[in-house]
């Protein structure tokens, strides 16, 4: 039986406005164009994981419009299961509103729609089998989270999770939660501690204190920096690959999907760290977010693998 990642989060649509500079309150502005981009951090990480090699089921939630519709045939496109995918009547489906002016300077209105309504349990018709990877981030509520990881523990399944965009923890979700991925500002208001991305002290110091807090994996995706990790006591230090960024949207997920391939396909923990770190440099050097996940191919092209 193969084993799988199990992605439970939000599906959007991003509407990206491309403008010279944004436009101040009152006003009109003209700009060149608009492009609309499947998104959701939900929806970027079961692509990513797919994408990288392993099988992938979704868990979301979409509206009964035009979006939902484009965003379920999306993801079927890719390959990942849809079957935890409920359409919800009298909702929309998630949007973020994304204005980007030619300084590369962005601001996002996001609407959670139907993110937001999870009125029931885990989904029946989805089995997580022992060895299964379930992957939760902060776009969807903690009751939704707390239900997947509870099942999955339950199963023999590990849990990740990617707190962002950050909000505390509940004492039961952190219970559950046997890998922690995170970034140097999720992990500074975590851990409550100064992170510094140019002093690794400062940075194993707020991991160190998110391990004594029961953590047994603590990843710290620092971009240009790198990775810090602690797992069982610990640390690791692995660099970035050198590269030219243009757009840095999605990185993050980028490389959780390649840590969950990594996993999935019997790699340790280093190696499926290093696959994840390859993937998210190859996705910075193009644009968007769910357009710029690269396939397994190219990861081992550029690893010599």
């Amino acid at each position: 039986n193969v084993n799988k990642a199990i992605v439970i989060g939000s599906i959007n649509m991003d509407i990206v406005a491309f403008v010279k500079e944004h436009p101040k309150v009152g006003e009109t502005v003209f700009g060149r164009e608009v492009k609309y981009f499947p998104g959701g951090k939900g929806s970027n990480q079961a692509v990513a994981c797919k994408r990288l090699g392993c099988a992938t089921l979704m868990i979301g939630r979409i509206g009964e419009d035009a979006f939902g519709e484009q965003l379920l045939a999306f993801q079927q496109q890719e390959g990942i299961d849809t079957e935890g995918v409920r359409r919800l009547q009298n909702v929309s489906t998630g949007t973020a509103f994304v204005t980007v002016s030619d300084n590369s300077e962005n601001s996002i209105v996001v609407i959670p729609g139907a993110n937001s309504v999870w009125e029931d349990e885990f989904p029946d018709n989805v089995s997580i089998e022992a060895g299964d990877l379930v992957l939760a981030q902060f776009e969807i509520p903690d009751a939704a989270i707390r239900n997947a990881f509870e099942k999955a523990k339950a199963c023999g399944a590990k849990t990740l999770l990617n707190p962002a965009p950050i909000r505390p923890i509940e004492p039961d979700i952190h219970n559950l939660t046997d890998m922690l991925i995170l970034n140097e500002h999720e992990l500074a208001a975590l851990s409550g501690l100064t992170v510094d991305v140019d002093s690794t002290a400062t940075i194993f110091a707020a991991a160190e204190h998110l391990c004594n807090l029961g953590y047994r994996t603590v990843i710290v995706t620092l971009g240009a920096k790198g990775i810090k990790l602690i797992h069982h006591g610990n640390r690791h230090s692995i660099t970035a690959r050198p590269v030219m960024a243009i757009d840095t949207t999605g990185a993050g997920d980028t490389f959780i999907g390649g840590l969950a391939a990594g996993l999935l396909s019997g790699m340790d923990l280093l190696e499926a760290t290093k696959l994840g770190n390859a993937a998210a440099s190859i996705s910075v050097t193009r644009q968007g977010a769910a357009s710029s996940i690269p396939t397994i191919d190219e990861v081992h092209n550029i690893l010599g693998t």
